[in-house]
């Protein structure tokens, strides 16, 4: 099964290297616009979001558009962990382990604490399973919740099936800049 995960992730990076500045930030409003308009994001308090990096659908502008409609909360790795912090401004964001800006660390917050989950991932299939990076980072902070979570991708991340097993967290929804699954 690793080699079908990493033959996967292959055949998306080909795409997401194919893929403009220009295309990913149009596409990625798309994708945010749908997002925003879902039942599940109107209703929620306090959500998790991701603050993407190149390749990923952008969230920074959505970030930065909710931070004061929402309580906004981004991930930060230490050790093997996922921790989510309260968002509190760019002045307050740091580069993380893998380069990605996250957020210095305040209170802990758990997945009691967070209505809507919102997260990256490398493929999603028609299923709702979502393949991400390979370390297990989401899987693993959200193995306890039964809260909604929802992957963005752009569609040529979207697979007829991707290979997964039983740690593999499914999502609730994925919204593409065509549909939501």
């Amino acid at each position: 099964m690793i080699n079908d995960k990493e033959c996967v992730r292959k055949e998306i990076n080909k795409f997401k290297e194919s893929l403009s500045d220009e295309a990913a930030a149009y596409l990625s409003q798309k994708i945010c616009r749908r997002l925003i308009q879902t039942e599940a994001f109107q209703k929620a308090n306090r959500i998790a979001l991701y603050h993407s990096i190149k390749g990923e659908v952008e969230t920074v502008s959505l970030i930065e558009e909710w931070r004061w409609k929402k309580k906004i909360a981004l991930p930060a790795v230490s050790g093997r962990d996922l921790l989510f912090y309260t968002y509190t401004g760019k002045e307050n964001m740091r580069a993380g382990v893998f380069g990605v800006r996250e957020p210095v660390p305040s209170e802990t917050l758990t997945t009691d604490d967070i209505d809507l989950f919102i997260v990256p991932g490398v493929a999603f299939d028609h299923n709702r399973n979502r393949m991400g990076r390979g370390k297990g980072y989401y899987d693993r902070f959200l193995s306890e919740t039964e809260k909604t979570i929802i992957g963005l991708c752009f569609g040529f991340q979207l697979k007829d099936h991707i290979p997964t097993n039983e740690r593999d967290k499914k999502m609730t929804m994925i919204i593409t800049e065509d549909k939501i699954i």
